[in-house]
């Protein structure tokens, strides 16, 4: 609950006292999330996405690195994380092992995106366990055909009905788990 009021009240608190560049800093306000770019490698090419015109590394983060950024900002006392940016999370093969670290550390709420194209069984289980709060789902089109144009596979063909079963046997698999989370969403 405080977390959710800092989100909306920290930066009203910040224009209304003028906090600053030092005077800022002198704050007691801190960030309320950090970005962690787990994956800068994405096994799609939609049409749509800026990675089509900008040319970006494709990297898997280390489990090293991210462990040493986690402690960082647990330190912080950071409430949030997101383990993504531009690339898909789920190509990094250690990201459960990476949100759990989270969680141990204190991490109130972990977040991904996903295009879902790698969410298998064993993989589902593994992001269930791991302690992800949010997971949303990117999925651009009502149709197989609309899907299919809007989200072109980068190294293999993009199927509209793997997505979809990725995503119902997620769901199954959440209920079999008796797992509340994470808590799915479609955008």
């Amino acid at each position: 609950t405080n977390y959710r009021n800092e989100w909306r009240g920290n930066a009203k608190t910040a224009i209304k006292n003028n906090l600053i560049g030092k005077k800022f800093n002198e704050s007691n306000i801190g960030p309320l999330c950090l970005d962690i770019e787990v994956a800068s490698v994405c096994d799609l090419a939609c049409p749509h996405c800026y990675r089509q015109f900008i040319s970006t590394p494709d990297k898997i983060m280390s489990k090293k690195l991210a462990f040493k950024l986690i402690k960082q900002a647990s330190k912080l006392k950071v409430p949030s994380m997101k383990f993504n940016w531009r690339g898909e999370p789920l190509l990094n093969p250690k990201l459960p092992e990476i949100i759990d670290y989270a969680k141990k550390k204190g991490v109130l709420e972990t977040m991904i995106n996903t295009n879902a194209t790698k969410l298998d069984k064993k993989m589902s289980e593994k992001i269930i366990k791991s302690g992800l709060d949010i997971m949303i789902y990117s999925f651009d089109g009502g149709t197989k055909n609309t899907y299919e144009k809007m989200r072109p596979g980068r190294f293999e063909k993009n199927n509209f009905d793997e997505i979809y079963k990725n995503i119902l046997n997620f769901s199954k698999i959440k209920k079999k788990l008796n797992s509340t989370f994470p808590k799915t969403k479609i955008q």
